[in-house]
């Protein structure tokens, strides 16, 4: 009997046995099965079992048998996520791309997005969310996630159509705070306040009142502390109100009482923004000395911690504006080596290399750029090309950027580098290489970009976009513009379609003669992969044996083969060893030849896809 055609009574009886929670009856059912079906309620049944690599080679071998399933692609994205394995979003998806509807995928595809900070690729999930639930939470969502990225209109607009104008909720007065609603805000807060005693709603209240009548805050700010006090009230809000009342006071110069009330949010575990504050008022108050010792102490405990870049950079910043508020730049550079060159964070390397810089010393502040660069090539690295930019050797910049870019570890690590080259303070985006290189690299890895990456992506575009229009080169303007369509984000934040097609308008009305750009570079690929197919893999796998040219040479002229077919052409039994051999080939020449299409009939499918 052929165990690939489905058996209703079979089926039947391993999703009785699975919705009972009997999981492993129903693996030991499904046990050498090729229908698709029971082999996916094995693949899960190996999952509730927490045996999920074997859970996964059976779903990888669902995808292949039944590419088209979003079901099953969305299945493989909650095993690989529950082995933490990055490419659960990919699947994720997958599944959404084969299947809007499929909720479930959209939902973990949502929600992975927003756990790795990429609030903008999120929307359009989120939006899919609403749009099928319709769920208060699933709103709620999509519009804290509009107003975090600057788009509260639409925040607040989507609660108005979902809940209507006068309903209190925390996620739409915080969107009317964004577009400087402060009134309606201030009213909607007070009643939430009044209805539920909600520490959010007050902390709203009390921050819309400022934005209005700063002296009835004041008052209001002091008069809820109080009453925090007296019932010994303390949360997350109580905490933002203190800071907040903190604020307002050192705007109104009242430096005493800001510093009092400071100093209850300070303590071992205190947010490093909380000293920043506290210098800054110690030299408001012009103690000079208390403040230089607090920051010493902030950057002494963001050294132990290891703390990251961003926050010790900005520190050292402070720290260093302070310092040159009184002191020569070449006193300042003396103060701020003395005081960073005992840690060996490449961002203090990188900080002591910048304030030499300043101070015109630029033996050492090479010097100290590129002990950042052997620290960490990444951060230290970007900083040692900045310098290497500003100062005019621009090749050995590229060199710099070169390595960093080809040794990045990971796409975050390449978006960083991105980010840094193309919107960093040393336009390291006018080192033509350098652009050329980024753009190469973030195109090949389009798939696995954020948002802001495939962002940066479209930008890189639009300005070789821009370079091949003003040298008269319109096929390859158009063809980068729309390359940057492409990639170009649902919700960027700086460029638009818009700047794109500006360019095209400007190339059709410059170009005298052209040419349909997308399909000649589409035949230009189709021949150039026919002729490399055409030449022999030899000359792209020299180490293949007779049987395996002879495999390949049959699989490339029938394109798809089962196991006896390939049997009758080497005559031999191995044929399986003899593919895994191959693959293992294959795959170090980075080469996809031949790909396994599950078992039929006949034994393993195989199919010829000729691709690199």
């Amino acid at each position: 009997m052929d165990n690939t055609v489905p058996d209703p009574a079979a089926l039947s009886a391993a999703l009785e046995l699975f919705n009972a929670g009997k999981y492993d009856e129903v693996i030991s059912f499904s046990s050498g099965t090729a229908d698709p079906a029971l082999m996916l309620l094995s693949a899960r049944s190996y999952a509730a079992c927490g045996k999920y690599d074997i859970a996964e080679s059976l779903l990888r071998s669902l995808v292949r048998i039944m590419p088209g399933s979003s079901y099953v692609h969305s299945y493989l994205g909650d095993v690989l996520l529950a082995c933490g394995k990055e490419e659960a979003e990919s699947a994720y998806a997958r599944a959404i791309s084969l299947d809007a509807e499929n909720i479930p995928a959209v939902r973990q595809y949502a929600d992975l997005v927003i756990s790795r900070g990429d609030l903008r690729g999120a929307i359009p999930a989120l939006r899919t969310l609403v749009r099928h639930s319709g769920a208060e939470e699933d709103v709620r969502k999509l519009m804290r996630t509009l107003t975090s990225v600057g788009e509260a209109e639409e925040a607040a607009a989507i609660h108005r159509r979902n809940f209507g104008e006068d309903t209190c909720s925390v996620e739409y007065i915080e969107a009317l705070m964004a577009v400087g609603e402060y009134q309606k805000a201030l009213n909607l807060a007070l009643r939430g306040w009044t209805e539920t005693k909600d520490t959010a709603y007050l902390r709203l209240d009390l921050e819309a009142l400022s934005a209005i009548d700063k002296d009835a805050a004041e008052k209001a700010y002091r008069s809820a502390l109080d009453s925090f006090e007296e019932a010994d009230i303390a949360d997350d809000n109580v905490s933002a109100i203190r800071f907040s009342f903190v604020l307002l006071e050192k705007y109104r110069e009242n430096y005493d009482a800001a510093e009092f009330e400071l100093s209850q949010l300070l303590g071992p575990d205190a947010d490093a923004v909380y000293y920043l504050l506290s210098a800054e008022i110690a030299a408001k108050k012009e103690d000079g000395e208390r403040a230089s010792a607090i920051y010493r102490s902030l950057i002494e405990s963001l050294m132990a911690k290891d703390a990251d870049w961003e926050t010790s950079e900005l520190v050292i910043d402070r720290y260093t504006a302070f310092l040159s508020a009184v002191r020569s730049k070449e006193e300042v550079a003396g103060v701020i080596s003395v005081v960073l060159s005992v840690y060996p964070q490449a961002v203090c390397l990188a900080k002591i290399g910048e304030a030499y810089e300043n101070a015109g010393a630029s033996l050492q502040a090479k010097d100290w750029f590129y002990r950042a660069y052997r620290a960490d090539y990444l951060r230290g690295g970007l900083a040692y090309a900045g310098y290497l930019k500003r100062s005019g050797a621009c090749r050995e910049a590229d060199t710099v950027i070169r390595y960093i870019v080809t040794n990045a570890a990971s796409v975050s690590d390449l978006e960083y580098a991105a980010d840094v080259i193309l919107n960093g303070d040393s336009a390291l985006y006018q080192l033509e290489k350098s652009r050329g290189l980024v753009q190469k690299s973030l195109a090949g890895v389009s798939e696995r970009l954020t948002s802001k990456g495939r962002e940066m992506l479209a930008a890189v575009y639009l300005y070789s976009a821009v370079d091949a229009l003003e040298c008269g080169n319109y096929e390859d303007c158009k063809w980068f513009c729309l390359s940057g369509i492409d990639v170009l984000p649902c919700y960027p934040e700086t460029i638009s379609i818009q700047d794109f097609s500006d360019i095209l308008a400007r190339v059709k009305g410059r170009a005298i003669s052209e040419r349909p750009i997308l399909m000649e570079k589409a035949a230009e690929a189709s021949g150039e992969t026919e002729e490399i197919l055409q030449s022999g893999e030899e000359e792209i796998l020299p180490n293949l044996d007779d049987r395996e040219k002879k495999l390949l040479a049959f699989l490339r002229e029938h394109r798809e083969a089962t196991e006896m077919d390939l049997r009758s052409v080497l005559d031999t039994r191995r044929v399986a060893g003899i593919i895994n051999g191959l693959l293992a080939k294959t795959a170090e020449f980075g080469v996809t030849l031949i790909e396994k299409r599950g078992v039929g009939e006949r034994g393993e499918v195989y199919g010829y896809v000729g691709r690199r």
